[in-house]
């Protein structure tokens, strides 16, 4: 068995560690927190937009663009194909908003399941942590009870216990 002093500087380290782990989990849930309070922010702005279609505006440009391109044409139905193609690009700066919103709120849910991961991972570390501290507790206050009691650790060559010793601590718990 350790001597107590070896434990003492054991739990020592790992309360420090145990320490910088809550300060982690402490930091983690102000940046949830945080994201929960944007998340609720987008959440009316994206309710009232949520039947606007953007794809489409997207996919009806780049067909625009195609055509202007590959195809040829006279200049008047040239022209009105670039009047629709700004007409379009006026659209999608109405809705550009809307897109960015839609995409702050993507990456704010990804970043609160990550933080929510990163929360249960430290978790379980602390629980091990507290385990095993725990442990170490108990067998420092074991080791102090029987110091208190007289009996010494490593006091025997053969590491065995003789009937006397038994009877010893037999007779001290029973006080």
């Amino acid at each position: 068995m350790a001597s107590e002093e070896d434990l003492i500087s054991k739990i020592d380290e790992l309360e420090k560690r145990k320490g910088s782990l809550i300060e982690k989990i402490k930091e983690v849930n102000k940046r949830l927190r945080y994201k929960r309070y944007e998340q609720k922010a987008l959440e009316p702005f994206l309710e009232q937009n949520k039947n606007v279609r953007i794809g489409w505006l997207r996919k009806r440009k780049q067909d625009v663009e195609f055509k202007i391109a590959t195809e040829a044409y006279t200049p008047q139905i040239e022209r009105e194909w670039l009047k629709e193609a700004k007409k379009i690009d006026k659209e999608l700066l109405k809705v550009q908003e809307i897109e960015k919103a839609r995409r702050k709120k993507r990456f704010v849910d990804q970043d609160i399941e990550y933080g929510e991961k990163e929360v249960a991972k430290i978790e379980n570390e602390l629980k091990t942590l507290r385990d095993e501290l725990n442990k170490l507790y108990n067998s420092v206050r074991t080791i102090r009870s029987m110091t208190k009691s007289g009996i010494k650790f490593g006091g025997f060559k053969n590491e065995m216990v003789t009937l006397g010793d038994i009877g010893i601590i037999e007779s001290e718990n029973k006080k």
